[in-house]
């Protein structure tokens, strides 16, 4: 999504406190989300953070529920439009992969490799991402320069 009118954005961005009461006495909050694409039934969430906020509990464990459940997660770290660490879920997977450098070109292969998976296995495919992530294992040898 390209954002032609930050203002008229910006206007009207939700505040969903007025749920906060919804959810009994616990800490749960709904939570935005930056980006999300599908493709053939494969999902991809984007998550953006600023340069020294981490994921927080409440996240961490939603992305994981997320990833369990097949989605791919993407988390980016840096200023808007200038990417410099990133990390993932893997679809069926708990645990993220640790954190690494970015650049936009690292985060343009990430999401271009995931989309060429998916694409590849088609929406009719009986074939999940792979339950080892074995598409992610070549995107990080690009990733690292080691193709």
């Amino acid at each position: 999504m390209t954002i032609k009118n930050k203002d008229a954005f910006m206007g009207a961005l939700w505040d969903w406190g007025f749920l906060d009461e919804c959810f009994n006495k616990t800490k749960i909050k709904v939570s935005d989300v930056d980006g999300i694409v599908e493709r053939n039934g494969h999902v991809l969430f984007i998550e953006a953070k600023p340069p020294g906020k981490e994921v927080s509990v409440g996240q961490s464990i939603m992305f994981s529920a997320l990833a369990q459940s097949g989605f791919t997660v993407l988390v980016i770290w840096g200023e808007t439009n200038k990417p410099k660490e990133f990390m993932f879920w893997k679809p069926y997977q708990v645990l993220p992969s640790k954190k690494m450098a970015a650049t936009e070109e690292t985060i343009k292969s990430f999401v271009r490799h995931w989309y060429v998976c998916v694409d590849e296995m088609g929406r009719g495919s009986k074939r999940k991402m792979d339950k080892k992530g074995k598409w992610l294992d070549t995107l990080r040898m690009k990733i690292n320069g080691d193709d």
